[in-house]
C-alpha cells in the first residue's frame, strides 16, 4: 500500500503508478486495488480527488472508498456526485472493514 499526506500528493502517485504501468504493458488495475481517501486534505480535498479518478479513464474499474468523519446528507450527496464506490464514516470500525472487504476486486 502506499500513504500520501494531501490529495495532491495523492493524485500526483497515481499518476506516477499510471505511467508506470503504461510503461511496462501492464494496466493500471494490476497495480492499484483500491483508493481510500478521507475529505479534508490540504492541497487537494477527496471530493476533487475521487472526481479526478473517476474522471480519468485510466483508473477506470478501481475502487475508491472515503472514508470521513464529515457526514450528513449534503456530504453524503457530493460523494455520490463525484463518483465514489463507498463512503464510510470514521469510527464505525465494522462497517469500514465489511466496506473494504465488499470493494476490493476479488480475484
Amino acid at each position: 500500500y502506499i500513504m500520501t499526506k494531501s490529495g495532491k500528493e495523492a493524485w500526483d502517485r497515481l499518476n506516477q503508478i499510471a505511467a508506470s504501468a503504461q510503461e511496462e504493458g501492464k494496466s493500471v488495475k494490476q497495480k492499484i486495488a483500491l483508493v481510500l481517501t478521507d475529505l479534508e486534505m490540504p492541497e487537494m480535498d477527496g471530493f476533487t480527488l475521487t472526481r479526478n479518478i473517476k474522471e480519468d479513464s485510466r483508473f477506470d474499474g478501481i475502487p475508491v472508498v472515503i472514508h470521513s468523519s464529515l457526514t450528513g446528507a449534503t456530504n453524503e450527496k457530493h460523494v455520490k456526485r463525484v463518483g465514489a464506490d463507498a463512503y464510510v464514516a470514521k469510527f464505525q470500525p465494522r462497517e469500514f472493514a465489511a466496506t473494504i472487504r465488499r470493494t476490493l476486486p476479488q480475484g
